[in-house]
């Protein structure tokens, strides 16, 4: 099992199957593999949000002008939609988010899941 920790403003959207990804700067993971969601890991507030399955790993660059999915840029519409599984209201903001915390270009891995199963036993 794979654990992957979010901050607190992922977890309504992982919950309620908005947010079906992660971009991350290092795969620890890959098809098939079960993942652990979890919100405060390493603080007494850890919780576990749910389970899933990886369904696919695969790098991804977010750039000032473009988002490339495996070495391919994607057209404007694709990018949106990426930013908002990502639990982002669109790409502007994706963007900003991750300008602020590493800097653009960023490289990375997109980690997409399905069989989200809630730890809180709803829907």
């Amino acid at each position: 099992m794979v654990a992957i920790n979010f901050q607190a403003q992922f977890v309504f959207d992982i919950r309620a199957g908005v947010k079906t990804q992660t971009i991350r700067q290092t795969a620890r993971c890959k098809s098939g593999d079960e993942l652990q969601l979890y919100t405060g890991q390493r603080t007494k507030a850890c919780e576990l949000i749910g389970t899933a399955t990886c369904a696919i790993c695969e790098p991804i660059t977010i750039a000032d002008d473009f988002l490339a999915v495996r070495h391919w840029r994607l057209p404007a519409g694709d990018a949106e939609h990426i930013a908002k599984i990502d639990g982002f209201a669109s790409l502007a903001a994706m963007r900003d988010w991750f300008r602020e915390r590493y800097g653009l270009p960023f490289t990375g891995h997109r980690i997409m899941w399905h069989d989200f199963k809630n730890a809180n036993g709803e829907g």
